[in-house]
């Protein structure tokens, strides 16, 4: 079976975020653990509370029935619902479990929008400094990725907008 010339491509060239993470792990054996930050792929810096272990031994010693099964696509209603509930006290905003769907982490999310709001060709703007994926999920969905830059507020450059530069 034939892999398309763009794939073989992108292959070739790996994942900057991946190539993030490897050098991650080469730093930490240079200069030590406890000298390096690791946070590609959102690594996290702490480990979970001792709450999230309790409820994995409850899980694993009392399971539902069921427990195993697909969920709804948008995610578990009752999930929804708690997510837009803590939305609404933030944000004052009458959000419900219809405005919310739940994703497998970022990636899984901003590739669904995508995908539901561009045309093959239509331009997204993305201010540098950006997470270096946000281009092979723009090209996923066949946009065109436009980096704008920005200064060192993280204010970008309207007239770059504008299109007047």
């Amino acid at each position: 079976m034939a892999i398309s010339r763009k794939l073989q491509q992108q292959m070739a060239e790996g994942g900057w975020i991946r190539k993030m993470f490897e050098e991650g792990i080469a730093l930490r054996k240079r200069f030590g653990e406890s000298n390096v930050f690791d946070l590609t792929l959102g690594n996290p810096v702490m480990e979970p509370p001792d709450q999230f272990r309790q409820e994995l031994r409850r899980l694993v010693n009392e399971p539902s029935a069921g427990m195993h099964r697909y969920m709804p696509n948008a995610g578990y209603p009752e999930t929804r619902a708690a997510v837009a509930e803590h939305l609404s006290s933030v944000t004052g905003l009458p959000f419900t479990q219809n405005e919310v769907v739940m994703t497998c982490g970022a990636a899984g999310g901003i590739n669904v929008v995508l995908k539901t709001i561009l045309e093959a060709g239509d331009e997204v703007i993305i201010f540098s400094p950006y997470f270096v994926e946000y281009i092979y999920y723009i090209d996923n969905a066949q946009g065109i990725p436009r980096i704008v830059p920005s200064d060192s507020q993280f204010v970008p450059d309207l007239k770059i907008i504008e299109g007047d530069r």
